[in-house]
């Protein structure tokens, strides 16, 4: 340690005891404001349970007055019912009081919803019948609105005497929260009441008071904890942030029974003046040792860095060479102007020694002048001191360029950054006593580059410390570049034969081999001097490689040929290329062959031919699957649509409706993700093909406009078009699904403002367009929305596949229309598709319907017909079209139909058949016979949960309307009323 930071520790050890003194001071005042703390902590959790007690109390009362109220006793429900209605109305619905059976069935209740309702579940209702008497509960939703409330429960005794069920009293936590969320408390300070199970009850403040949540872990070991002297507990805990808060708490068995009261006060927030104050001391100590501090620093620096400074220096000097280097202190009456002196005449001392060295010196150098190889003497550092004659003159240098330079950094090698580092190497090891020798490259005048070996060894001294290295170097420049051809032609050849994955061998004029590289299965001198004959197991391998051989022994011709052999069982197939060997007169004498493994080959080939095989059946297997899931997926689903439609007629102004409505959306839902999955696996299977045809925008953005016009005002939103008299080519039924994706995609993640739906010219093609004031798309996520299963929201506000856009990608390509998108996160997205503009037709005269082929104002008009052999359809379809005020006729087949008809006598004013019938027949069939009787005027119309373009091709043929599972009730009335 030097003198000056000796100093200043003795100026620290000065000022500890002040520092000591403040530390005390500051512990003190932290321990009193702690005790501070936890006393108010435990006077509001104190305050808080009084309160809770004295609600609890007037539960219980409430409960036992129930419990002993003489319509309880003598089951009068309908009194019961009453009189807790008045209850729940003067509490204001804070408090609902219930009462059950033993099972747990609901008898009567202040809200009258509940009777009937079955209980059986509720702990808190079993545990006050077990136990007899009156039962604080848990944490529990309100089974009619899931509100969260806190249960209590009180067993009451029927005529009899026994316990005939219980009193269920459950508190509103919504109104306790409002109510402790009143008080004032101060920003640093939390409350948290809990049940029995650890399950928060309120917590205030807190965005989430009303609870439901488990106890946050740093206060679950308080839920049980053992408070002795019936004392409320104090604890301290660390939130999840890091925050450290003191709990005042009352375990679930002491205070209130079964309920954990917590007030928290932040203690970091308690203790702020404690702090402030400490930092003002800390503050004031600092600046009181900076002070002191400084002047030792002062004194320090006049009386001692200086003298010791100018020793330094003169250390420095001599440490460089400098030997004329002293100190030259004035101050000689100290101890370090005595120790200045002293290092001066040891100056002097040194100074006549070096005089000495450098005599010896230049006798070693005339030594290694004389010496014919390169030789060179370096300090440690591998500094060139001297270099003999020999090495300057056949590296064409001088001494100026090399003596005093690091060896590593000279001319001959100072731009080979390897070889650099690998003499530096070599230094540093000599330099730590250890002898390097290494072949390296160096370079001479001219361009010309040579190998030296060069060795490296320390010079030690009579203490054995490195003083000086040795360099040496003899060329050998001839000798590595000998060796570096033999070894590259060895390596070359090696590698051909070992990397190559090629069976090298050749054979004598008999065919028996002579030499073999990289054989297969077997070793070379199991093959050495024999023949093929004796090697492979099959005859024919044998015949065939034995021709193969002896014809180009016989001709001279090489040859090229896939082989199969047989070795120990295994089947494997070789290219096999065989030459002539010839020797020096140009006879043949034998063969040599090369022979590559394309066993993998043929055997991916034939794996190949079989994969493609099996997903050729795979994918006709997936179109049989897709035609019978498609009908029977959307058979339940088609009942389900007709049996709502049905009840709804049945149920106007009825209080259940509001619940027919929302299974009405659920089914609407339902029927869009299934078109989405069906449309999905039709448009991978390539059973969807498109047949543009010229179409009027106008009259299909009409159509889709009137259709979702009431879901956007449902919405609040508005639903705009922009007319136009364009004409396009595209497949209508495609088009219109791309469109109803859209549209349906728009008003989903649009939650105000309006969608708009338009068509403007582009050059030669039709932009149809749909905007939206949405949410918006991350530019990011622009790609992935047309992936399958993709949605960007995932708030799950809006429930689907994320299958909408894709299908949307997937039918544009197929049409061979350009999708192309915009949008600005939070702000909207444009959805655009490029149709081909199409000329106008030809203005064509409407003649009208014939006068004689209106249908004739009879009572029969109001008969509809319908055929289905699925019972459950036929009843739905029966149901919904008496509920709009049809007769109808139910059949399910078309002899059925016939005979019904030639029973009632009226003619039906619409045919409605399911497509697949009985026995293989068709509805299109059964329409015809039907007509065949009643007459060609009566329109027929098709259901059918299959959607392939075959379908709709015998639809149009047959000329009968073709509607696909499943069929909305309106759309279904629609055609209905517009026959």
């Amino acid at each position: 340690m030097s003198l000056l930071a000796r100093l200043f520790v003795l100026v620290l050890i000065a000022v500890l005891p002040a520092i000591a003194i403040q530390a005390h001071s500051v512990a003190r005042l932290r321990t009193e404001r702690a005790k501070e703390v936890s006393a108010e902590a435990v006077r509001l959790m104190q305050l808080v349970e009084g309160e809770q007690e004295r609600l609890f109390e007037g539960v219980r009362q409430l409960a036992i007055a129930v419990a002993e109220a003489s319509f309880v006793r003598t089951d009068e429900y309908r009194r019961c019912e009453q009189y807790l209605i008045r209850l729940s109305r003067r509490a204001l619905d804070r408090q609902t009081v219930t009462v059950t059976d033993t099972a747990g069935k609901v008898l009567c209740s202040g809200a009258p919803e509940m009777t009937g309702r079955s209980l059986a579940g509720l702990p808190v209702l079993k545990r006050a019948m077990d136990e007899g008497r009156f039962t604080p509960g848990e944490w529990m939703e309100w089974p009619l609105d899931g509100g969260p409330v806190l249960s209590f429960g009180m067993p009451y005794l029927d005529g009899s005497g026994e316990i005939g069920g219980a009193v269920l009293v459950t508190l509103d936590l919504r109104w306790l929260a409002d109510s402790l969320a009143g008080r004032r408390l101060s920003g640093d300070v939390r409350l948290t009441l809990a049940d029995r199970n650890g399950t928060v009850l309120v917590q205030v403040p807190d965005a989430g008071r009303l609870g439901g949540s488990p106890l946050p872990e740093a206060l679950r070991p308080l839920l049980r904890a053992d408070v002795s002297g019936g004392d409320p507990g104090v604890a301290e805990v660390a939130d999840t942030d890091g925050t450290l808060w003191v709990v005042a708490h009352s375990p679930v068995r002491d205070g209130v029974h079964d309920l954990f009261v917590a007030v928290a006060i932040d203690r970091d927030a308690a203790m702020a003046r404690i702090d402030r104050t400490t930092v003002e001391g800390v503050v004031m100590t600092v600046v009181g040792l900076v002070i002191a501090m400084l002047a030792a620093w002062g004194g320090g620096t006049l009386f001692v860095r200086r003298p010791v400074a100018a020793l330094m220096r003169a250390v420095q000097g001599w440490r460089d060479g400098h030997s004329a280097g002293r100190a030259d202190l004035r101050d000689g009456g100290s101890e370090l102007g005595q120790l200045g002196r002293a290092f001066d005449d040891m100056a002097e001392a040194l100074e006549a020694r070096e005089a000495e060295l450098r005599g010896n010196e230049r006798h070693l150098r005339a030594v290694l002048d004389g010496l014919p190889v390169f030789v060179a003497v370096l300090k440690p550092d591998g500094t060139v001191l001297h270099v003999n004659r020999a090495a300057l003159f056949a590296g064409g240098l001088t001494a100026d360029d090399v003596v005093g330079r690091p060896l590593d950094r000279i001319r001959c090698w100072a731009e080979d950054r390897p070889v650099q580092v690998r003499l530096r190497a070599a230094i540093d090891d000599a330099a730590a006593g250890l002898p390097s020798r290494f072949d390296s490259a160096v370079r001479l005048p001219g361009g010309r580059t040579v190998t030296a070996d060069i060795t490296l060894t320390p010079m030690r001294s009579a203490d054995g410390r490195v003083e000086h290295l040795i360099a040496s170097g003899i060329d050998i420049t001839e000798r590595k570049r000998t060796e570096a051809a033999l070894r590259t032609t060895e390596e070359r050849f090696r590698a051909a034969l070992t990397n190559s994955g090629v069976v090298v061998f050749s054979m004598d004029r008999d065919l028996r081999y002579t030499w073999i590289a990289n054989p297969v299965l077997l070793e070379p001198e199991r093959i050495v001097g024999r023949t093929d004959a004796a090697i492979f197991d099959r005859p024919e391998d044998i015949a065939a490689l034995t021709a193969i051989k002896r014809r180009v022994v016989e001709t001279g011709e090489p040859a090229r040929e896939e082989v199969r052999i047989c070795l120990h069982g295994r089947d494997m197939v070789f290219d096999m290329v065989v030459d002539p060997t010839r020797d020096a007169s140009g006879a043949i004498v034998g063969v040599t062959c090369s022979a590559f493994d394309v066993t993998e080959r043929h055997r991916d080939a034939e794996e190949l031919r079989q994969a493609r095989v099996a997903a050729e059946q795979a994918n006709e297997a997936k179109s049989k699957f897709l035609a019978a899931a498609s009908h029977d997926l959307r058979q339940p689903v088609q009942s389900l649509f007709l049996f709502a439609a049905a009840l709804g007629e049945r149920l106007k102004d009825h209080p259940a409706l509001p619940l027919l409505d929302s299974m009405r959306q659920s089914l609407d839902t339902l029927k869009t993700l299934l078109d989405s999955l069906l449309d999905m696996a039709r448009l991978e299977s390539g059973r969807i093909s498109a047949v543009p045809v010229r179409l009027r925008l106008d009259d299909m953005i009409g159509k889709l406009v009137a259709e979702y016009g009431p879901r956007a005002r449902q919405k609040g939103l508005e639903l705009r078009v922009v007319r136009s008299g364009a004409w396009v080519t595209s497949d209508p039924a495609l088009l219109e699904r791309i469109l109803r994706n859209l549209i349906e995609n728009a008003l989903k993640y649009t939650r105000s403002g309006r969608v708009l739906l338009g068509a403007r010219r582009s050059g030669g093609a039709v932009r149809l367009e749909v905007w939206d004031t949405g949410i918006g798309i991350p530019a990011d996520k622009i790609d992935a929305i047309f992936e399958e299963f993709t949605q960007v929201n995932d708030t799950r506000t809006e429930r689907g596949l994320g299958l909408g856009l894709a299908i949307v990608r997937r039918l544009a390509r197929l049409l061979e229309h350009r999708v192309t998108v915009r949008s600005v996160a939070g702000r909207g997205s444009v959805f655009a598709v490029e149709l081909p503009r199409a000329g106008a037709p030809a203005p064509t005269v409407d003649v009208g319907r014939p006068a004689n082929d209106a249908p004739a104002a009879d009572p029969a008009k109001d008969v509809v017909l319908v055929i289905d052999d699925e019972a459950i359809i036929l009843l739905g379809l029966k149901a919904m079209l008496e509920g709009w005020g049809y007769d109808v006729l139910a059949a399910r087949s078309g002899d059925q139909a016939l005979a019904l008809l030639e029973k009632d006598g009226r003619r039906p004013r619409l045919l409605l058949s399911d497509y697949q019938l009985q026995h293989g027949r068709t509805g299109p069939e059964a329409l015809i016979a039907i007509q065949e009787r009643v007459g060609h005027d009566v329109p027929g119309v098709i259901l059918t949960g299959d959607a392939s373009p075959e379908r709709l091709a015998e639809a149009e043929r047959s000329g009968y309307r073709l509607l696909h599972k499943p069929v909305l009730p309106s759309e279904l009335r629609k055609v209905v009323g517009g026959a």
